[in-house]
């Protein structure tokens, strides 16, 4: 599932074949379902936001976690990269659009929370300050942003030469002290911590939750 190195950094834009290879996965998404490790870390998020906060879900897949946090009270907006993935989503009740994570396409303190889970590798290590930039500048001045990414115990990025998509996938997996510096340079570090949720894949998970400045 996961790769143990990643290869070169391709020359072109990877985002697109990612959207391609996501549309492709739709129903096998929706068949697997949101991991319930995950569950305590959404529950702890929803008592820092708050009945009817403004959340902002990106990389949100098929749109289990948007439909549990609105189900908790949340006025929750999904994103997504793949549109298979944004119909999907839609179709559980949930206003959900097409947005390049890179490029958010919406005002200055939008809202009161960020949720990304297992997207973030998907960016490359030249594009994360200012992605996470832009995250910054959506949430409201002292706002929350949990993120949770796969990792490693040394930085990589490039294709996944294993991966059985066709196109192989592009990640960029990166060390616990490298990913939260890069949120360190952009938000305060509440806590970072990294598990093995998954005792049989190599990488571990780092849990994040962050705050914007005031």
């Amino acid at each position: 599932r996961h790769p143990s190195a990643a290869g070169t950094v391709p020359a072109m834009d990877p985002r697109p074949s990612l959207a391609a290879i996501y549309d492709a996965m739709v129903d096998e998404r929706e068949d697997r379902g949101e991991p319930e490790w995950r569950l305590p870390a959404k529950e702890r998020f929803v008592d820092r936001l708050g009945l009817g906060a403004r959340l902002l879900e990106v990389g949100s897949g098929v749109g289990y976690a948007a439909r549990w946090f609105t189900d908790r009270g949340l006025d929750v907006t999904a994103s997504d990269l793949s549109p298979g993935n944004v119909a999907k989503i839609r179709e559980k009740g949930v206003p959900a659009q097409v947005v390049d994570l890179s490029a958010l396409p919406f005002g200055d303190a939008s809202f009161d929370g960020v949720w990304a889970a297992s997207c973030l590798m998907h960016i490359p290590n030249a594009d994360l300050p200012a992605t996470l930039e832009g995250i910054r500048r959506v949430l409201v001045p002292g706002g929350w942003f949990w993120a949770g990414t796969w990792g490693v115990e040394e930085s990589a990025e490039g294709i996944w030469e294993e991966d059985r998509n066709d196109p192989p996938r592009f990640y960029s997996v990166r060390s616990d002290a490298d990913m939260e510096a890069f949120y360190r340079a952009v938000f305060e570090v509440v806590s970072f911590e990294a598990t093995r949720p998954e005792e049989e894949f190599a990488w571990h998970y780092q849990w994040a939750l962050l705050r914007a400045p005031e």
